[in-house]
């Protein structure tokens, strides 16, 4: 479900070609973890300009739209800021699973970068693989969108997060 309260995911999205495979989060989760790129001004991911699209179970869609600051001196969007949006983007994926907010940390992030970007949002849609004890590795796949609609996948991203040992899931049967 989409932090507008959409039913689902638009499954002709070309920025959204993994959502359908994942479900809804329950309500309250839904509401909270919405609110993860506008806590203010001194918040990272607020600074940059992330916006949130969606949110399921083990999945999240995080946009960034084009800012000239984001270039180097050749025009193209600089692959720190890639990397930055990929490694923000798994963390309400990671984190909309447990109570609260659950300390976490990056311990592996590789990006490979297909195509450079310029003038473009782009949007990275980020996916839970797996979740050990303390352990989640994630993928993630950043598309860039033309003014015109088009897109293009331009980098594909494999995580690995270490969550705190006292974080507590979300339990199951969790609705309003």
């Amino acid at each position: 479900m989409s932090p507008g309260g959409d039913p689902g995911p638009d499954p002709t999205d070309p920025t959204a070609p993994n959502a359908a495979r994942f479900g809804p989060l329950p309500p309250e989760v839904l509401r909270r973890w919405s609110k993860f790129c506008t806590h203010d001004d001194e918040y990272f991911p607020d600074r940059t300009g992330m916006v949130v699209e969606e949110l399921r179970r083990d999945y999240s869609r995080l946009r960034l739209p084009w800012k000239e600051m984001f270039r180097q001196r050749t025009g193209v969007m600089h692959g720190g800021v890639i990397a930055a949006l990929v490694d923000t983007s798994v963390v309400p994926a990671i984190a909309a699973h447990y109570e609260g907010s659950p300390h976490m940390a990056t311990v592996h992030l590789a990006v490979q970068y297909l195509r450079p970007v310029s003038g473009r949002d782009i949007v990275s849609e980020a996916w839970v693989e797996h979740r050990g004890r303390s352990m989640v590795h994630c993928r993630a796949e950043v598309r860039s969108v033309g003014s015109g609609g088009e897109v293009e996948l331009v980098a594909l991203a494999t995580l690995v997060f270490r969550v705190s040992s006292s974080a507590v899931p979300v339990r199951a049967d969790s609705s309003e």
